[in-house]
């Protein structure tokens, strides 16, 4: 992912995968998934986190590297924990976690802060995503990275196969541009929303379609 490439860019601690919205709760499998996909080290991005510039994105291992095959293996191994409950998340997380589950939050915000602040606010969610897009378009283009299902045809994915490159995710980044957004205008949402970025990223990498 844009953000989760590296993870020792960035000293934080990730945050607990916890139920962010009715629709996307994680039950107990899901929340064990996403524990046991990521581990509790250093590199996932927070409210404390700084942004980085295009120009300071570090890009994805070399083709058959060490780098790059500990990267397959990390998504091979997710596959062995695939049931059709955990598909199933996937599936909503690929449908809804880049755009939608974001305005769901907007929602909220503006019921709490009044309508003209509030659609302000979600003016700004909405810019922020828009440019994220277009940042990630052109990164996609540069790197031009295979997808895991295309490098190893063995892994099936679960979810509509994406026609881009895979790095970086657009899903991943859409998610943790978001996240900062909610979490600067809406402190009392951060944690739900950095919560469901993660699972936004670990959905990603569970469906085989990013590293």
């Amino acid at each position: 992912t844009l953000t989760c490439m590296r993870l020792d860019l960035v000293p934080t601690t990730p945050p607990a995968a916890t139920p962010v919205t009715p629709s996307l709760a994680p039950d107990a499998p899901i929340a064990d998934l996403v524990g046991n996909l990521l581990p509790k080290l250093p590199g996932l991005p927070d409210a404390t986190t700084p942004g980085i510039s295009f120009g300071d994105l570090v890009g994805p291992p070399a083709p058959g590297s060490v780098l790059d095959k500990a990267d397959m293996a990390a998504v091979k191994g997710a596959q062995l924990l695939r049931t059709p409950e955990r598909d199933a998340w996937a599936v909503r997380m690929a449908n809804e976690g880049a755009t939608k589950v974001w305005f769901d939050l907007a929602a909220r915000h503006r019921g709490d802060v009044g309508l003209v602040k509030g659609w302000l606010d979600t003016a700004l969610l909405a810019s922020t995503l828009a440019s994220n897009g277009m940042v990630t378009h052109f990164a996609k283009s540069h790197y031009d990275r295979p997808r895991p299902y295309q490098a190893d045809p063995t892994i099936q994915p679960p979810v509509k196969l994406p026609r881009s490159s895979s790095y970086p995710s657009g899903h991943a980044s859409s998610a943790f541009a978001a996240a900062r957004v909610i979490a600067t205008l809406a402190p009392s949402l951060a944690t739900e929303a950095y919560s469901l970025a993660t699972q936004v990223a670990v959905s990603r990498v569970y469906a085989g379609v990013h590293y």
